[in-house]
């Protein structure tokens, strides 16, 4: 899947969460999991975050590694979740910061698992290959990028604001 989708699949989860558990917003919290969100593409050459934000780290990490392969499955979320325990640990961070970075990267693995592709949850292993319909740049994902973003936004301005839109709307028609 393209970043984008990557990003607004793990905010609408996020979204999601705080919705239903009394848990308040954090603006970095969700800065940090949408990075997480696209990080698991640090395998892939042409990835928007090997030609955006890691630099050098990132084309690395690709020359050496197979796109949906050692990255893209659970070995790598936990090499990211001990790296960040430890970032945060050395910055003096909230603790719940740590867990942001892992659980963006989980929803990235979860998302590729909607692809007709998909992933090897246990890389090499057979077992755990979990692949859908969606392939990537193509119609399906727009069409499941339109109806995650109105999910999200829904989210966002809630049941009562959807009212309230609604009613403004009707007050302007002639």
């Amino acid at each position: 899947m393209m970043f984008r989708t990557h990003i607004l699949f793990a905010l609408f989860f996020y979204l999601l969460f705080i919705t239903i558990f009394p848990i308040q917003f954090s603006i970095i919290f969700t800065l940090v999991l949408c990075f997480g969100a696209i990080l698991p593409d640090i395998d892939s050459p042409r990835s928007y975050v090997n030609r955006n934000y890691l630099l050098g780290f990132g084309r690395g990490v690709a020359a050496f590694s197979k796109h949906r392969g050692f990255w893209h499955s659970i070995y790598g979320l936990l090499i990211f979740f001990v790296i960040s325990f430890v970032i945060v640990y050395f910055i003096n961070a909230p603790l719940i910061f740590s867990i942001a970075l892992p659980i963006g990267y989980f929803m990235h693995l979860a998302a590729d698992s909607l692809n007709i592709s998909g992933i090897k949850w246990l890389w090499k292993s057979k077992t755990f290959h979990l692949k859908w319909k969606i392939s990537t740049g193509t119609i399906s994902e727009q069409i499941f990028f339109i109806i995650l973003l109105l999910f999200t936004l829904y989210l966002i301005i809630g049941n009562q604001g959807i009212q309230e839109i609604t009613a403004f709307v009707t007050k302007i028609k002639p």
